[in-house]
């Protein structure tokens, strides 16, 4: 998967492929596990897998910032391969590479970002065998992190917290539609509401039952500015309780009606 973020906030989440990313206009801010990076042309970040992170624009500015996500079973083909034992085992087991930010000012670095940034020209000019081409980038890419190991992997304490969020925002991901409370999302990882307050406060920044309003809010703008479905329907698929409540909220993030929000996209 590539894609070009813009204007747009990309809120807490994991996934099992790697990511790099690197902004070519404007600032982004980058919340990986506990850390945050400001980035700004001539600055990337290399997300490893099982990793929670969110991007935010900083200021009002557009920003732009091509990403590449990638399986790292591209990389090495099968398990049974020189390429699982010997580079990509340890990298993936000892989760070493779990954020890496990327400036040009860095021979190495700069050389990764430069790859990054050839692979995604690639992948939009689409010409024939391209897909060779950005195989062979991404894997220099890997290879530069590893020779130059720079990996940072979180304290055992701070791992259980990023664990836990990790579990609590796949349950809040797969249930949103419904209506959820703090019990609900804390019985999935067996810990009080008030320690599942505490450690989505640590890593994520916002209580749990925020971030699941934010969720809910994203995909009702989704919803408005792609489809022509009726208000009252994506309220009710997004988990609100009541279209006032829905309407009330989305005013107060964005400061428009949702349907004046569809009527700017439109």
């Amino acid at each position: 998967h590539y894609a070009n973020l813009s204007a747009t906030k990309i809120p807490w989440h994991w996934h099992e492929e790697f990511e790099i990313a690197f902004v070519t206009r404007g600032r982004v801010t980058v919340k990986v596990n506990e850390v945050q990076y400001e980035l700004f042309p001539g600055k990337g970040i290399f997300i490893g897998s099982h990793t929670l992170h969110a991007f935010s624009l900083v200021g009002t500015e557009e920003a732009e910032m091509p990403n590449i996500v990638f399986s790292p079973s591209l990389l090495y083909g099968t398990r049974d391969s020189i390429f699982w034992k010997r580079y990509m085992e340890p990298l993936l087991m000892e989760n070493a590479f779990m954020n890496i930010p990327l400036t040009r000012q860095v021979e190495w670095q700069a050389e990764i970002l430069n790859h990054a940034s050839t692979a995604f020209s690639c992948l939009n000019e689409r010409k024939f065998g391209y897909e060779f081409d950005v195989r062979d980038l991404l894997s220099k890419i890997v290879l530069l992190l590893l020779q130059n190991n720079p990996g940072m992997t979180p304290e055992k304490k701070s791992q259980k917290d990023i664990n836990r969020v990790r579990q609590m925002l796949g349950y809040i991901q797969t249930n949103y539609t419904e209506p959820l409370c703090v019990e609900q999302i804390a019985s999935c990882v067996n810990i009080s509401p008030r320690e599942c307050g505490r450690s989505f406060k640590k890593i994520v920044g916002v209580s749990p039952i925020q971030y699941v309003i934010e969720l809910r809010i994203r995909r009702a703008r989704q919803l408005l500015a792609e489809t022509d479905l009726p208000v009252t329907e994506i309220c009710a698929f997004c988990g609100f309780e009541s279209q006032s409540y829905f309407s009330k909220v989305f005013r107060e993030r964005l400061g428009v009606s949702p349907l004046a929000y569809r009527k700017q996209k439109r």
